[in-house]
Parts: structure tokens; sequence; C-alpha cells
């Protein structure tokens, strides 16, 4: 391979700035063809200006700044990671490009660097491993709720992918999946265990789509109207179905509010007529005949509004109501 030869930065480049191969032909350092180790039409380009320090046991292929790395759950330097404490139950694939990409406000590393992994400066990443404390290592908000198993989500197997932007994609449908396989037989008693061999325990473990890596409890400043207070920013998410109905039985029990409500106005409208024939008789046929209407139209329909409207609540607002608005596993922000 010949030789590079060094561009200096010049009075319009900042230092560290490589000059583009456009700006080398305008200049009339290369000629105006492919030139070697340009990196043009895929060719081989310049080599890479820094070194990744790898561990003693671990195999790392690299080819033009993307990287294979095959050893033990290491998350940044040797001394990181179950690799740092000898587990033999900690196999990791660590596919990396662009190391440290973002240090130094994006223009990477110096020139001749040696670094390690890096889950925050490394511009994508897919890392595949045994046993990994992934929350923490990824720096990810978590809660008591993420940790229903028999071992915390920082304790196991994980599948993690890091990049500016994520994409999944499927012609056909996409299914995000939590718990057990059905139909698997001869891992235990249990059915299926975690990575592990603990048993999962809970039936349905959660799902959270947490925007902004932040769960932590808003405080809504409050007015001459309204008393400040904490509002959880990790809610469930309403069931759709659940919600349609909820609000049609709703509908349901206004309307019977509102017939109660119309069928006092006819009978007190009814006894009011009565009243009015003379000011100064009391006609108590009118008021025999509007008490019974009363208590028949208005009080007992009233009576069956509001037990209605406590079944409404249990229902739909109170956990474990049957129908339930709120999912019980999946949360969102």
């Amino acid at each position: 391979m010949s030789k590079i030869k060094k561009i200096f930065p010049g009075k319009d480049n900042p230092p560290g700035f490589r000059k583009t191969v456009d700006q080398q032909i305008k200049e009339g350092k290369i000629p105006n063809i492919t030139p070697p180790s340009s990196g043009l039409f895929h060719t081989i380009g310049p080599p890479q200006p820094i070194h990744f320090k790898p561990a003693r046991n671990g195999l790392a292929m690299q080819q033009q700044g993307a990287y294979i790395v095959l050893g033990s759950d290491r998350p940044s330097s040797v001394r990181s990671g179950y690799g740092r404490a000898g587990s033999t139950a900690a196999a990791t694939i660590d596919l990396v490009v662009g190391r440290m990409a973002s240090a130094r406000g994006g223009k990477g590393p110096k020139e001749g660097s040696f670094v390690d992994n890096s889950f925050s400066a490394d511009a994508a990443r897919v890392y595949i491993s045994q046993l990994t404390d992934v929350d923490k290592n990824f720096g990810l908000a978590s809660s008591a709720l993420l940790g229903r198993g028999t071992f915390k989500q920082n304790e196991c197997s994980a599948i993690a992918l890091k990049a500016d932007a994520i994409r999944i994609i499927g012609r056909q449908g996409i299914k995000i999946v939590t718990g057990q396989a059905k139909g698997v037989k001869g891992d235990g008693p249990g059915g299926e265990p975690n990575s592990r061999g603990g048993v999962i325990k809970t039936p349905a473990p959660p799902i959270h789509l947490i925007a902004g890596n932040s769960i932590a409890p808003k405080l809504v400043r409050g007015n001459k109207y309204m008393s400040p207070a904490f509002v959880d920013i990790l809610q469930p998410i309403p069931l759709g179905n659940n919600v349609r109905d909820a609000f049609l039985e709703l509908d349901d029990i206004i309307g019977h509010l509102w017939s109660a409500v119309f069928n006092f106005a006819l009978v007190q409208t009814g006894q009011n007529v009565a009243f009015g024939i003379s000011p100064f008789a009391w006609h108590g046929s009118a008021v025999s005949a509007a008490v019974p209407q009363s208590l028949s139209y208005v009080m007992n329909s009233l009576y069956h509004t509001r037990a209605n409207a406590k079944m409404w609540r249990m229902n739909y607002l109170v956990n474990p109501g049957y129908r339930y608005i709120c999912s019980e596993n999946v949360k969102t922000t």
C-alpha cells in the first residue's frame, strides 16, 4: 500500500481537519481519477485515526471503522461489566460503527488515540450479551415495575440497539411480545424460564414506552383554583375498546339522569298548576297525587342512576375492574 501523504490544515480548515478528495483534486494534488486509498466508490479508504483497546479474551474484527467484537460483557474499559469479574456466563457480541464519533463536539477522538467502548459516544451499536446490566450501562430510566421477574432487568441477557435513529419495519406486521413462549414443554413446571433458569413469575411482563428517558413525576404548578400537585409521567395506556364502552355506558347514565330530572319537572309542573288554581286554598288531592309520582319517577330513578354510576366507576376506573380502562402492562409517557 502506498504511503499516504499527510495533508496539513490550511487557513480555512480547523486543526485536525482532513481535506476532502474534491478539495485535493481542485488544488491539483491528485489527478481527476479514482485515487487509491480514497474510499471513493467503495474502495479502501485511509486508515482509521484511532485504535480500539482489545481485551485478552476478545476477538475484534475491524474494517473501515466497523467492528464486530466477540468476548464477554464489557460496557466500557476492561475494568467494567461481568467480564471484569471473570464471568464465564457473560458471552457478548458487540457490533459497533463510529467509535467515539460524538467526542470533542462531533470531531471524534484525536488521531492516534486508543479508545474503549463508549455506550454514549459511539455512533451506533447492537449489543448482544448473555449477562449484562442493560438499564444501568445504557443509562436508561427504570422503576420498580421493571423488576417483576426472579432477576432484575439489570442482571439478565439482553439485546440493546442504540443509534441516532432506529426503525423497525415489518411489511406484514410487527409484534412486541413479553412473557413466556406458548406450548413449551420440558423446561420445568413453570414453562419457559429466563436465561439464568429463573421462573418468570409475572404472566405479562411490562412494556414501557419512555420518551425523553425520564419517568420522574412532573410538578404541576397550581393557581388560585388548583393546588400544586405531582403528576405521574409514566402512565398506563388506555385500552381502546374498554374506553369506548365506558363512555357509551356513561352516556346511558347521563341519559337516565336527564330522564329523572325531566320527570321531576313534569310532576312539579302539575303540582304547581294545581296550587295555582287558588292561592288561598289547600288542594290535598293534588299533593297526594304528586308525592307518589315523585317517589316513583324521580327518587327511584335517581337512586338507580347513582347505583349505576358507582358500578361504572368500579368496572372501568378501579383495578381490578373487569373492564379497567388502563393497561396493566403497557405504559408510556
